[in-house]
């Protein structure tokens, strides 16, 4: 052959060669791109980057896959050496410094180690046993990235998105094994040199690989909802978790009876009344209408078998089942003649049967204790309403007798309620009212426990709730009123405070034309006047862990308020990522208030009606951290890897840290000034300084954020009921009292984007420069609104109209010595 041929030869080849990649990566791109395309994340780039991935993966695989020599002994070309070898190194450099680049090659050749190794199991003379080799390497192609990021991220990302990540990236798997079946009708392999090794040692050290993998995911889990260590804050403990100022207390107060009568009016009201409510209205206002009603609900409900059929994925039942564990009795007690001894037996069985369930382990409870890291138990240990039950079971003599011992020794092992805390770990406020429920019950039955942690429960609440009264909420649909569980306070401390919030609450619940549901422990008023808190700005520490795990006090809420009367200004800051029921709202303010939300949080979004009713609600991680007033920082490393090839999930990193650091809490009757810093996220640190003065005096948010030199960073608001009147100033509109909000960068950072929504939102992203973010917000109040602002950095001053306001803090908050 001629030295031309032989060129045009090995050129045929070449052309060959790269044609049947080219063929060969499309089934790979083609069915991942159906999938986005699905999930309505579909753009040529993304399209053309998946095939030339697949491409290069069958293209790297075709060459350096290991051949047989002989039985169990392979071979291992130089280019597979070359690139294992160079994927090693390139996840060494990712580990030490998270670069993205260093993660595309590591996971690239982790899917070339994985064709490997597919290689080594699959018979060429059984195609079954290679199929399934296949779709088993597939899988773990699929699951390896995924839980490799999960574990860097703390699983900060929601279950569902997880699990599509996981779909995208296995489909794609799939693809490449059918792709390198085409590729080897166009060319066969060639066998260069290598190295010789024996098959058992590598099918064991790569099982051993993935294997270990899969016990630092489920380790990482189960530690992954709270930190072992919290920062901790001068002056902060157990016994006082709280630190306030105080504010003049507002004019009116409300007299103890009528705001219980006023209450049931409520429960009254009630469109959706059941056994609960009737059993509350039959027992404070001893009407025996409402004593009849209650009977006839309870009976349907014990016919219809209700609270003994599986749980599935929701155990929310067992609360209500304890809510008629808890009224029963006392209606029985209140009106002896009302049940025969026919119905008696009948609900002594019903009450029996719903123990029964209650003690029974489910599929779910296998979910739950891998993440709780305890043998799967039946009653449920979110916000203890398994305990809440068995101790009214256990208190009224409910139980099933041949259950009885097992209840007791549950409750013996797991004292709980305000024997162990004083709040709920989830952070959503709804839950704490739940809990306290829970914890109420518990005492009935174990009336010892700390009075201390049942104060602060219910000062918990207070200390966070509205000065007009309004639904309070965070990371939950939810939005409750705190009038039932504040008049509980009030029966179970004698404290007048919590008289006047159940009035207060009840003002607006009438206003609005709303009602209450049954309050356990209201069922007789009190006879004292309910006087204003006077409580104002307050750093809030709280007890984290699990239901069943006691963790550190830990910074959890920092509420900044001028008063409690109605229009009185109020601001919720959120400082951590932690618990079950956790959303990414470290160092992000939650609300800004005046009669109105003015600020507030994206709390709306998809549910998936076929996903377990549990998963399928718009709450806990699945709220993007863009949703929230914060500190935004791109995708970096394996997380955008992941993100570009799957397009699951934004283009903001979801895993802040658990907890800011508090700098600087200072406070006095006049002004608040707060410093929190977020640190370690992925090369960030946020700080946020917050000056806050009583009365229509302006509040000023400043934000600062360093990080690496090539990111861009935002920090976004979310306005409600606003309009832009400038290219840096929002006019909210409120209950008709106009709020301004004003951005001025703090050097020469100008880029501020404005997205306005059909519902009169605006979001704002004040957008830094790379690798630093440095902006001032301006909250104008009554006189100020459409006051001139200006920012002296150097000296640090900022002027609003006539007003120069320091931003030293000790100036701002002069030190009381």
């Amino acid at each position: 052959m001629s030295r031309f041929e032989a060129v045009s030869s090995s050129r045929r080849h070449v052309v060959r060669f790269c044609s049947g990649v080219a063929i060969a990566a499309l089934p790979a791109a083609a069915a991942t791109v159906l999938i986005r395309l699905i999930l309505g994340a579909v753009d040529l780039q993304a399209s053309l980057l998946l095939w030339v991935c697949a491409a290069f993966v069958l293209a790297v695989s075709h060459y350096g896959s290991p051949y047989r020599i002989a039985y169990a002994r392979y071979v291992l070309p130089w280019p597979g050496i070359v690139t294992l070898v160079c994927g090693v190194l390139a996840a060494v450099h990712y580990a030490l410094s998270g670069a993205t680049v260093s993660a595309w090659i590591a996971m690239l050749v982790g899917w070339i180690a994985l064709s490997f190794l597919a290689n080594l199991l699959r018979s060429p003379h059984h195609w079954l046993q290679s199929g399934i080799v296949w779709l088993l390497t597939s899988g773990v192609g699929g699951a390896m990235p995924v839980l490799l990021t999960q574990l860097q991220s703390q699983f900060a990302e929601e279950e569902f998105f997880v699990a599509l990540q996981v779909v995208v990236l296995t489909t794609f798997s799939i693809g490449i094994w059918i792709g390198d079946r085409i590729l080897q009708r166009y060319s066969h392999r060639t066998r260069s040199r290598g190295i010789a090794f024996p098959q058992q040692p590598a099918l064991v050290i790569g099982s051993l690989g993935v294997f270990l993998v899969g016990c630092l995911a489920i380790r990482g889990y189960r530690h992954s909802f709270y930190a072992e260590a919290a920062p901790s804050y001068p002056g902060i403990g157990t016994t006082e978790p709280f630190i306030c100022n105080e504010v003049v207390a507002d004019t009116g107060d409300y007299d103890g009876e009528d705001v219980f009568w006023r209450l049931l009016a409520r429960v009254e009201a009630n469109p959706n009344k059941g056994t609960p409510e009737y059993g509350m209205l039959a027992l404070a206002t001893a009407d025996q209408r409402w004593a009849e009603l209650f009977r006839a609900s309870i009976l349907e409900e014990a016919s219809l078998g209700r609270f003994t059929e599986p749980a599935n994925s929701v155990k929310y039942g067992q609360y209500s089942a304890a809510t008629r564990a808890y009224y029963y009795p006392r209606v029985r007690e209140a009106y002896p003649s009302l049940f025969s001894d026919q119905d008696v037996a009948r609900l002594n069985g019903w009450f029996s049967d719903i123990n029964v369930r209650t003690m029974t382990s489910e599929w779910v409870d296998v979910l739950y204790g891998l993440a709780f890291s305890m043998w799967p138990e039946g009653p449920y240990e979110n916000q203890e309403n398994g305990a809440g039950l068995l101790a009214l079971l256990e208190t009224h003599r409910l139980a099933a007798p041949h259950l009885s011992e097992a209840n007791r020794t549950y409750l013996a092992q797991n004292e709980r309620g305000w024997n162990q805390r004083f709040r709920n770990t989830d952070d959503a406020l709804v839950y704490q009212l739940e809990w306290i429920n829970n914890a109420y019950f518990q005492s009935l039955y174990r009336p010892a426990y700390s009075e201390m942690y049942r104060e602060q429960a219910f000062e918990w609440l207070l200390l966070q709730s509205l000065p007009d009264g309004g639904r309070i909420g965070y990371n939950h649909i939810g939005q409750p009123t705190l009038a039932g569980v504040a008049y509980l306070g009030a029966i179970l401390l004698e404290d007048p405070r919590y008289v006047w919030l159940a009035g207060r609450s009840l003002d607006v619940l009438e206003a609005r034309g709303e009602y209450l549901a049954a309050q356990p422990g209201v069922e007789a008023p009190v006879t004292f006047t309910g006087r204003s808190p006077t409580s104002g700005s307050c750093l809030l520490y709280g007890g984290s862990g699990l239901p069943n795990q006691l963790g550190p006090l830990a910074p959890d809420k920092i509420v900044l308020r001028d008063g409690w009367s109605p229009d009185a200004t109020y601001v919720l800051l959120n400082l951590r990522f932690t618990g079950w029921h956790r959303y990414k709202a470290t160092n992000t303010l939650s609300l800004l208030y005046q009669g109105t939300p003015l600020i507030r949080e994206v709390s709306t979004g998809e549910s998936f009606d076929w996903l377990p009713e549990g998963r399928s609600l718009f709450r806990d991680k699945r709220i993007p951290r863009e949703n929230l007033n914060g500190l935004l920082i791109p995708r970096t490393g394996l997380s955008a890897v992941l993100r570009t090839l799957t397009g699951v999930g934004s283009r903001w990193a979801q895993d802040p840290p658990r907890y800011v650091t508090v700098k600087a809490f200072r406070t006095n009757g006049e002004a608040t000034y707060a410093h929190t810093r977020l640190e370690d996220w992925h090369g960030w640190q946020h700080d946020r300084s917050i000056y806050f003065s009583s009365g229509e005096d302006p509040i000023v948010v400043l934000d600062q954020a360093e990080g690496p030199d090539g990111q861009t960073s935002h920090v976004s608001w979310h306005l409600v009921d606003a309009e832009a009147v400038e290219a840096n100033r929002v006019l909210l509109r409120g209950l008709g009292v106009p709020v301004e909000v004003v951005w001025v960068p703090w050097g020469t950072q100008v880029d501020l984007l404005l997205q306005e929504y059909s519902d009169g939102s605006i979001n704002v992203q004040c957008v830094g420069y790379p690798g630093e973010l440095a902006w001032v917000t301006i909250v104008l109040q009554g006189d100020w609104v459409g006051a001139d602002v200006a920012l002296d950095a150097e000296a640090e001053i900022l002027s609003i109209g006539t007003m120069e306001l320091p931003l030293d803090p000790q100036r701002f908050v002069p030190d009381p010595s």
